[in-house]
């Protein structure tokens, strides 16, 4: 039980707080996934097919959402402030390093690889918890007649991204050339049979089959530019 606990802690270090909930006595995880993101990332394109980067908006689960906002409210107003979620928006983004930001972007088969956010804010409005960043490109590519794979996932499946309420999972930057466009190809295996096939077990973070799991049940989007 003592590696179960600190290979979720490791695992979900931008989630301490339910991560702690989650293998606790009483409160013993029994469903897998853990925790749930709506997620919508806009491609930044420029004039010239470029893309240079990606911007996401995760909005955070209910369940995780109350554990993580737990003493926040540091002046008791009942407004959690940019102020007051700053350190909160720092930890998650640093925690996120490890695991490349949850975003995996190819080119020719070449992984491409991303620099360190900019621009982060975590808010809390209307009961939802969200967290916007950039992740700009090391090296910018040109999308013109060369398609790039875009994929936004965990790969062991511990953290579900789920394509937003009224909102297009991935979609261009409003100033991307009209000869751009992106395709949705969604996965071969759906990831709702395997949630429910794991509720009332026990999660076991020692099982090879978690390994590689993101992946399969994530949609890839392909982003492409045409000659003019």
């Amino acid at each position: 039980m003592k590696h179960r606990s600190q290979e979720l802690a490791r695992r979900l270090s931008i989630l301490m707080l339910i991560a702690v909930a989650c293998v606790s006595g009483a409160h013993k995880a029994n469903a897998h996934p853990h925790v749930f993101i709506n997620s919508s990332t806009e491609i930044l394109i420029n004039a010239d097919h470029v893309i240079t980067g990606v911007r996401h908006r995760w909005v955070f689960d209910e369940q995780y959402a109350a554990f993580a906002l737990v003493g926040m409210d540091v002046n008791k107003d009942g407004i959690y402030s940019k102020e007051e979620l700053d350190p909160l928006a720092k930890e998650n983004l640093s925690s996120l390093h490890e695991f490349d930001y949850f975003t995996f972007a190819h080119q020719e088969k070449k992984l491409l690889k991303f620099k360190g956010p900019e621009d982060a804010a975590l808010t809390y409005e209307k009961n939802e918890l969200v967290l916007t960043f950039t992740l700009p490109l090391e090296t910018p590519v040109n999308a013109l007649g060369n398609p790039v794979k875009l994929g936004i996932y965990d790969p062991e499946f511990f953290i579900a991204f789920l394509e937003p309420k009224n909102k297009k999972p991935v979609y261009l930057v409003s100033t991307a050339p009209k000869s751009c466009m992106f395709e949705m190809r969604r996965a071969s295996m759906d990831q709702t049979g395997l949630v429910e096939s794991r509720l009332g077990q026990a999660p076991d973070l020692t099982n090879e089959e978690n390994k590689g799991a993101g992946s399969l049940f994530a949609p890839s989007f392909h982003i492409s530019c045409l000659s003019n």
